[in-house]
């Protein structure tokens, strides 16, 4: 896979946080804005320059509050996240509608974003995506292991905090050891994608990444995606592509369609046999359709 490592920037935010952010690909061309999955970050995702340049296609991988080159900031909803994301769009210079594309959690800061920024957002694509876990409505459609992680969260925040806090040491002191011990916990179908040893760099690079700061960035992002969000789908107006694999092992798609029923323009790519890690199988064909959306 031709590749080349993106371009790390520090930018200064309103209230004088600092935000990294990953660039891939050429400043000049349409911009993709990514957000990562929980407990990762932008070095997860492929880092192909030459599909890019193929495509006319720039990402811009924002680290959120805690992560990477990121401040933490434990006041953060999905509304500063979404204003932190749209900041660095603009301070980068890039013009016209972006597409914006979140994967896992991710996706649920990729909605909030959509939402807030209508005009901004041109279309939106969702990989593996999570539901926003506060909602009344969706944490209906929860499965009893999700609520369970949803109440353990709310009502006892001191045992996911020692758990954030001890997986950044393990990822930081021994990054290696840790992706293989998470690749032996995954299902068939995340661990088939996992293995292969470009994947394992990703997913690794990714987390070590992911758990800057002692953990608390991942730790305060848990805690948000538990709580009522601050934003509302309707308000959504780009089209959204939900992305999913029917053998994920970490969000089964049962409850995929409900989500998209709740999105203007909403439709499923039900993918078999993929896990989790979807995109790392399908990202020459996630990132065609979105040029596609895009207007030149």
């Amino acid at each position: 896979m031709p590749a080349a490592p993106p371009e790390h920037l520090t930018l200064t935010l309103p209230d004088g946080r600092q935000q990294g952010v990953l660039r891939f690909g050429n400043p000049g061309h349409r911009a993709v804005l990514y957000s990562h999955g929980f407990g990762t970050s932008g070095l997860a995702i492929p880092p192909d320059t030459a599909l890019l340049q193929r495509l006319g296609l720039q990402i811009l991988a924002p680290d959120r509050p805690g992560v990477g080159a990121s401040d933490v900031d434990p006041g953060l909803s999905f509304q500063s996240v979404a204003a932190d994301a749209m900041f660095a769009v603009d301070a980068l210079g890039v013009q016209g509608p972006v597409a914006v594309l979140g994967w896992s959690v991710g996706g649920v800061h990729a909605m909030a974003l959509a939402a807030r920024y209508p005009v901004r957002v041109g279309t939106l694509h969702l990989l593996g995506t999570c539901l926003p876990m506060g909602e009344e409505h969706s944490f209906e459609q929860l499965s009893a292991i999700w609520k369970t992680l949803w109440w353990t969260c709310t009502q006892m925040p001191g045992i996911t905090e020692a758990l954030c806090r001890w997986l950044s040491r393990r990822w930081h002191r021994a990054p290696d050891d840790t992706i293989d011990w998470f690749i032996r916990l995954m299902w068939q179908a995340e661990q088939d994608v996992s293995e292969q040893p470009e994947n394992r760099a990703l997913l690794r690079d990714g987390a070590v990444r992911g758990f800057a700061h002692q953990g608390w960035g991942v730790f305060h992002d848990l805690q948000l995606w538990c709580r009522p969000p601050d934003f509302d789908l309707s308000l959504i107006q780009a089209p959204a592509t939900l992305w999913h694999g029917l053998a994920d092992g970490v969000w089964a798609p049962d409850n995929i369609p409900y989500l998209a029923s709740r999105l203007p323009g909403g439709s499923t790519r039900l993918l078999p046999g993929e896990g989790h890690m979807l995109h790392l199988r399908h990202w020459e064909e996630i990132l065609t359709a979105i040029r596609r959306e895009l207007p030149d």
